[in-house]
């Protein structure tokens, strides 16, 4: 006799919440990779040990699992080419960004990916953009300016265009790491989805990473214990999240709750980094936190209406 086993689906307020817990994870990566950097681990090595602890652990837990419905070969590949531009893409163009840009400038830019993956979403799913969500974006854009200090950055020196090409890509692979990740294998385990990505994202980064970035560690123990931590923030309860809850909602409402990691690094950059945050700063993350809960409410009150 065989016991049918139905997969939890959450509501949408359930997954609402997933995304922006997933979201204000991302948000903690940023203090913490200064301060693996502040005790002189190199970007190269933690994003590497980051990547190799991950592939460990969704492979355990694929293996592991005994439930769940697995990818069949053609979703394979699809999820596979999903972390290779989606997560590998935005990991590598917004972090070699920081090289030429400061780091408020890129991630202003980066968080363009907003406004992009909803556009996505109107113009493949042909979904109209109302005024409340574009109401929304306009509210979330700019209290990203604001969050990140742009009122106090002067730039001098120029701005260059290579890294504003680098940082505007990542944009753009987040936004497609987003939309796909609710369209791509959703009736699958999210389990072996999030192997799949984590595959097609680590394996090209750690074939690319040089040995130094290894030996020159200031201990073994040391970068995979920050690898370690890394990898729980970005590649370990992100996606799990993500791909539990997105096709739940959409990529659209995904992009806006993903706005969340902002105010989450400026608020663990005040409280972890003693970085100081002048008022400016914490009026962009109200903008934010108001235009989260400016879309969704309005989205509610559509969906009361309509009978939903």
């Amino acid at each position: 006799m065989t016991r049918n086993k139905v997969r939890w689906r959450p509501t949408r307020l359930q997954a609402l919440w997933m995304i922006g817990l997933g979201a204000s994870s991302y948000g903690l990566i940023s203090p913490v990779l200064k301060s693996a950097f502040a005790y002189g681990y190199s970007m190269e090595g933690v994003t590497a040990a980051q990547y190799i602890v991950a592939l460990l652990f969704w492979a355990t837990a694929a293996i592991t699992a005994r439930s769940g419905v697995r990818p069949d070969s053609r979703d394979r590949w699809r999820l596979l080419a999903l972390g290779l531009f989606g997560s590998g893409g935005t990991t590598v163009l917004y972090y070699r960004s920081l090289v030429y840009l400061p780091a408020s400038l890129a991630i202003v830019l980066l968080f363009q990916f907003t406004w992009i993956a909803i556009l996505m979403e109107t113009f493949l799913e042909k979904k109209r953009l109302t005024a409340r969500r574009l109401q929304a974006l306009v509210m979330i854009l700019l209290g990203t300016g604001l969050a990140v200090g742009l009122l106090q950055d002067q730039w001098q020196g120029g701005i260059s265009l290579g890294g504003v090409a680098l940082a505007l890509g990542a944009a753009v692979t987040y936004s497609v790491l987003l939309y796909g990740t609710g369209k791509i294998a959703v009736n699958t385990s999210p389990i072996h989805r999030s192997l799949f990505i984590s595959l097609g994202a680590g394996l090209p980064i750690l074939l690319s990473t040089p040995p130094a970035a290894y030996v020159g560690a200031p201990s073994i123990a040391g970068l995979y214990g920050w690898g370690a931590l890394v990898a729980l923030l970005a590649q370990v309860v992100p996606p799990l999240l993500f791909a539990v809850a997105i096709p739940a909602v959409g990529g659209g409402a995904a992009a806006v709750l993903g706005s969340m990691e902002l105010p989450v690094a400026v608020v663990a950059a005040a409280l972890i980094l003693k970085e100081p945050v002048g008022w400016d700063r914490w009026l962009g993350v109200a903008l934010i936190l108001l235009g989260v809960v400016w879309s969704e409410r309005m989205s509610g009150k559509r969906r009361e209406s309509s009978g939903a």
